[in-house]
């Protein structure tokens, strides 16, 4: 796992980042701009708090997804067979 974060170029995502900002317009700028500027002004322990809620929200999203993705398969695997009888009139 550690070798997938290390195999990413953080320079290309940023580049991507400012591509896809340029076309948005100025609205997604002031945006990024603005959180930018509050999340770089938060002290360590409010960063740390933000990125473990954030990974403790995501974690819980996964776990719902896959209850929800067996629940949805164990739905479909219950069929119902009957026998019957067929009768002359």
């Amino acid at each position: 796992m550690s070798s997938f974060f290390e195999n990413i170029d953080a320079d290309e995502i940023r580049s991507s980042a400012e591509k896809i900002i340029e076309i948005t317009g100025d609205g997604a700028k002031r945006a990024y701009t603005k959180a930018k500027d509050g999340y770089n002004g938060l002290s360590d322990d409010t960063k740390k708090a933000i990125t473990l809620g954030v990974t403790v929200f995501a974690i819980v999203i996964a776990v719902a997804g896959i209850f929800y993705l067996l629940g949805k398969r164990s739905g479909k695997k219950e069929k119902y067979e009957f026998e019957y009888e067929e009768w002359d009139g």
